[in-house]
């Protein structure tokens, strides 16, 4: 069987392969809500406990009849959770890609006294950079392993933009057209330029024209070990790319520090920056060949909010699925300076933390000393591992594959329950219990709606 045809087997069937290292190093998640209540604040039996997915946690809030009133019993709901890294062998920080200061797990900078303090967002990990220099001007936990969404779909392009002729045509086939997850709407028998495809690949994240990317590279196969050699050429050693698309797999992982060197390398060719900054186009119809029904050609947008809202923006590439939440590879240019930031592990998929970074970015580059640099590709080796230590518990199991659902393959694109970047509750859901908690009263009734699928 192809690995294709064991790629779709697996998206039916659950599955979690473990990883045991003796000598791993964690990073630390945001604290689980009830952690941030503290004691005093927690209730003491919430009720009901709704059953939660495995990448959300359990929030509790006081229900009161009227705002003056003290709570008469609790609410519980679903929120998103920061996912928890991978652990990994822990590394010598002399050997880290980048600088040994990369090797830490918490936010890393050296700003000059005065130098307002970096913004705080609910990202596990992000690193902001110049794009033009490689220097890292703030980080936090760079090299921590996280799953990549749709931001791998950066290295797919990267890969195979400079492999594809942009007039060639594909022909879509019943499993590209039923691919898992954001699809644009290809029609299984007719054909679509690979300049359509990349258009639709990174505007609005299909994963269908993703699979007809890496069939018209040579196959599923060797899309991903061209990728794969792709990200060791540059020095992303953090990087396993297991699905073009950028869909969980087991085994599929990145870091911010990594996805920083496949944005930059990515921003160098010049077809990648036109399809990362178009802000609408038309992807072709079809015709379907059982019904015989006839699609028109329909348009597309970018899905980049960053794109739409914060000025200067030139790209990059948004990402979520439940495991990862939200990932983001975004760049900008102000004043003759381009910056670029990249994002993992978001539950609020919001445009305005990057604006953020980038805004303190343009505003102290000139008043901060590197932290570390993007290797150029060819300059680095992978980081070696330190050769004792206290062991620590085995890697997180990885997941099944398979998790996002379908929506419709027809024309007219459709996001799937995983892919397209709408904020979603977040920290600011929590921190409003919080302070209802803390105080025991509250303006009013206190809602906070599920966060819904994609």
């Amino acid at each position: 069987m192809s690995t294709r045809g064991k790629l779709w087997r697996r998206v039916c069937a659950a599955g979690a392969v473990p990883v045991t290292l003796l000598l791993t190093t964690g990073y630390a998640a945001e604290p689980a809500a009830a952690a941030r209540l503290g004691p005093a604040a927690a209730p003491a039996a919430p009720h009901p406990t709704p059953s939660c997915q495995e990448w959300q946690t359990v929030t509790h809030a006081p229900q009161q009849p009227r705002p003056s009133a003290s709570p008469t019993s609790w609410t519980a709901w679903c929120q998103n959770a920061p996912p928890k890294p991978f652990d990994h062998a822990a590394w010598d920080p002399k050997t880290v890609v980048g600088g040994p200061l990369l090797a830490q797990s918490g936010v890393i900078v050296n700003a000059q006294p005065g130098v307002a303090a970096l913004p705080e967002v609910g990202d596990v990990s992000y690193v902001l950079a110049d794009l033009d220099t490689g220097e890292v001007l703030a980080a936090k936990a760079p090299h921590a392993w996280l799953r990549p969404a749709s931001t791998l779909k950066t290295l797919t392009a990267l890969t195979l933009i400079p492999r594809l002729d942009p007039k060639q045509v594909v022909v879509a086939t019943s499993e590209q057209v039923a691919a898992n997850g954001t699809r644009v709407g290809m029609v299984e028998g007719n054909p679509y330029p690979v300049q359509s495809l990349f258009q639709a690949l990174l505007m609005v994240s299909a994963n269908d024209a993703a699979y007809a990317l890496a069939d018209a590279a040579g196959g599923y196969d060797q899309a991903v070990a061209l990728m794969n050699a792709k990200a060791t050429e540059i020095g992303a050693f953090d990087t396993v790319a297991v699905d073009p698309s950028g869909l969980d797999e087991p085994g599929q992982h990145s870091s911010a520090y990594d996805l920083a060197l496949i944005g930059r390398a990515a921003m160098a060719l010049p077809d990648f920056r036109t399809y990362i900054t178009m802000r609408d186009t038309v992807f072709p119809g079809g015709t379907d060949k059982g019904t015989k029904q006839k699609y028109e050609p329909f348009h597309i947008p970018n899905i980049n909010d960053l794109l739409a809202n914060y000025p200067g923006a030139i790209g990059i590439k948004p990402g979520r699925t439940n495991r990862a939440q939200h990932t983001f590879i975004g760049a900008a240019t102000r004043d003759g300076r381009t910056l670029l930031v990249t994002q993992m592990g978001s539950t609020s998929g919001s445009w305005k933390p990057t604006a953020a970074l980038l805004d303190w970015g343009f505003a102290n580059a000139d008043h901060v000393t590197p932290v570390g640099r993007l290797v150029e590709p060819g300059d680095a080796a992978p980081p070696r591992p330190i050769a004792d230590g206290a062991p620590r518990s085995a890697a997180e199991a990885l997941p099944p594959a398979g998790s996002a659902e379908s929506g419709t393959p027809r024309p007219g694109w459709t996001s799937g329950t995983v892919e397209r970047p709408f904020p979603l509750p977040g920290r600011g859901a929590i921190q409003g219990a919080v302070i209802v908690v803390g105080l025991l009263v509250g303006a009013g009734a206190y809602r906070i709606r599920r966060a819904r699928k994609r």
